[in-house]
């Protein structure tokens, strides 16, 4: 018994360690896709299409590293989901579709943001 409750303290500890550590790593991945994302916006605002194609590609290899690692931390559901929304992105700058493209953008925006506030540690997550 007298071990038990340091052990206890030491293992809560090492969890809420673990999750923030988590959070943000979610957190600045999750800034540096957006930070693609506004790029990749300002070239279809501007007409710039191929340069919009170059740093999407450049989106989907650094997903591709990333996503790996999310998928140790948040549900497979959301990362399908981005790689869905990744792939329609790709699809419509292929096309040269501006409102399409930009509606697709608003969405990989928010699922990029959405992820990281959903893990956060908050007594809203946890109730």
């Amino acid at each position: 018994m007298k071990y038990v409750v340091p052990l206890i303290v030491m293992i809560i500890i090492l969890i809420i360690f673990v999750d923030i550590a988590s959070y943000k790593y979610l957190y600045t991945s999750s800034n540096s896709m957006e930070e693609k994302l506004h790029v990749i916006e300002k070239d279809i605002k501007n007409g710039n299409w191929k340069s919009a194609e170059t740093y999407v590609n450049d989106l989907e290899k650094t997903w591709g590293k990333v996503s790996s690692k999310w998928a140790i931390l948040i549900e497979h559901r959301e990362i399908d989901d981005i790689d869905m929304s990744l792939s329609k992105l790709k699809s419509f700058i292929d096309s040269k579709n501006k409102d399409l493209s930009l509606a697709e953008l608003k969405t990989l925006k928010e699922l990029y943001n959405h992820i990281p506030s959903n893990e956060k540690l908050t007594l809203e997550n946890i109730l």
